[in-house]
């Protein structure tokens, strides 16, 4: 034969027992998470840098600079040509440089040879770490300049041409978000 027997404890109470013994683990759990967050977070800035400009015979748009404590990744930029449409030559060569206090470095650079069409040209990419002399990872703080250098021969010319297209200069910017 099976007894039930009445208890003195309500339902509320015995809900308000329950509720009362999830709360040190619920505050576990969240302690938990938060410091986990906290251990995740990594010091440092990170940049993006949309960069356009242009020379006599070139513009440059949509070329990016991204900077991380990490990494430093730049390009997909695509170069036009003024005023042609088509451009055979067979030799072009393409390279970006950072200047860090008087040290200039080109850290991206792109050539190709034989019979080709360069009206337009896309510059590729590049990324990996990028230190400074002191063997820290670069910041936008450090640059001090960004440009391109754009060498192709002209054919009817029979010479090599050079242009240089500036992107960023730190000293003559009065106002900037990024300072």
């Amino acid at each position: 034969m099976l007894k039930f027997y009445r208890s003195n404890v309500s339902k509320g109470d015995l809900m308000k027992r329950y509720i009362k013994s999830l709360v040190p683990w619920i505050y576990l759990m969240l302690s938990f998470f938060v410091l986990s967050g906290c251990n995740a977070q990594k010091g440092g800035n990170n940049y993006y840098l949309l960069l356009m400009g242009e020379s006599e015979s070139w513009n440059l748009t949509g070329y990016e600079i991204v900077i991380t404590p990490e990494d430093f990744k730049a390009g997909f930029g695509i170069l036009n040509m003024k005023n042609v449409n088509e451009y055979i030559t067979d030799y072009f060569h393409f390279e970006a440089h950072v200047v860090i206090d008087s040290d200039d470095s080109v850290v991206h650079t792109d050539s190709a040879t034989g019979e080709m069409n360069i009206a337009e040209y896309t510059t590729g990419a590049i990324g990996g770490p990028y230190l400074n002399k002191n063997g820290e990872s670069v910041t936008l703080k450090d640059i001090n300049e960004i440009y391109v250098v754009i060498e192709w021969w002209d054919i009817s010319k029979n010479e090599s041409i050079k242009e240089r297209i500036d992107l960023f200069n730190k000293s003559k910017k009065e106002q900037s978000f990024l300072n």
